[in-house]
C-alpha cells in the first residue's frame, strides 16, 4: 500500500488524523498517550493505556540508560570491538565521549558520537548490540546463513490450531508453542532481548522478566 499524508521520518503530524510512527513516538514521549491517541486506532490506545497503567511503558532509549551505561563503563575498547556492528574504531569514539557527558543520557551520548559517517540510525543499532552484548560470532554472516532455527507460535485461532497440527508433522523446523526447556543460540537471543526490555519497566517484576520464557501462545476466539 502506498504511503500518503505522512512521511516515514516525519517528526510531527502532517495531517489532522494521520501521523508517522516516528511522530507517534514523539507525541507519546512529549505529551503522553492523550497527545498520541488521535493518531492511532482506539483499540491500540486502549492497549497502550492498559500497559502503561501496569508500568510496562512507555519505553524510550532513556529507559535503558542505566543498563547501557553499566555495559559501557565496564567494557574496554577492546571488549567493545568484539561486539557486532562495531566498525572503524567506533569503540574508541564511544569511550572518549563518556567523560564529556554532563549527564548519563543516551541522547547526549548519541549527540557526542554522531558524525556524517556514524548516522543516528547506525549508532542506535550499535548501542542496541552493546546493550544486548551481541558478539561478532553470534551474528556473523556464516552463523546466520543457515537460516532460522525454529518457528515460534505467538497466538492462534481455531483455524490456526488445525494448521499447527499439520505443521508439527510437516514443518522442516521445530514448531515451538512453549520455550521452557528449549535451547538454541537464536532462541537465547530472542529471550534475552525480551528480558532486557522488561528490565526497563517500573516496577520491575520477575513475571515480566521471564514472561517470554513462560508465556504460552494466546488463543483467539473469533
Amino acid at each position: 500500500m502506498r504511503r500518503y499524508a505522512a512521511g516515514y521520518h516525519d517528526a510531527a503530524p502532517q495531517a489532522a488524523d494521520i501521523a508517522s510512527a516516528t511522530a507517534v513516538r514523539s507525541l507519546l514521549s512529549g505529551g503522553g498517550l492523550a497527545a498520541a491517541a488521535p493518531y492511532m486506532p482506539p483499540s491500540t490506545a486502549q492497549i497502550l493505556a492498559r500497559e502503561f497503567a501496569a508500568g510496562r511503558g512507555p519505553v524510550s532509549w532513556e529507559s535503558f540508560a542505566p543498563q547501557l551505561f553499566h555495559q559501557l563503563l565496564l567494557a574496554s575498547p577492546q571488549q567493545l570491538s568484539g561486539l557486532y556492528d562495531m566498525t572503524e574504531g567506533l569503540e574508541y569514539r564511544i569511550k572518549q565521549a563518556l567523560p564529556k557527558l554532563t549527564s548519563p543520557s543516551v541522547e547526549q551520548l548519541l549527540d557526542q558520537i554522531k558524525t556524517k559517517r556514524y548516522t543516528r540510525t547506525k549508532l542506535q543499532r550499535t548501542l542496541a548490540h552493546i546493550l544486548l552484548q551481541h558478539d561478532q560470532s553470534k551474528l556473523s554472516e556464516s552463523s546466520l546463513s543457515a537460516g532460522p532455527e525454529y518457528l515460534r507460535v505467538l497466538g492462534f485461532n481455531d483455524a490456526g490450531r488445525e494448521l499447527l497440527r499439520k505443521m508439527k508433522k510437516t514443518a522442516r523446523l521445530p514448531v515451538l508453542t512453549r520455550v521452557a526447556g528449549m535451547t538454541g543460540d537464536q532462541l537465547e537471543l530472542d529471550l534475552q532481548a525480551a528480558s532486557v526490555y522488561a528490565n526497563s519497566f517500573s516496577p520491575r517484576t520477575t513475571e515480566a522478566l521471564l514472561r517470554e520464557y513462560r508465556q504460552p501462545p494466546i488463543r483467539f476466539r473469533l
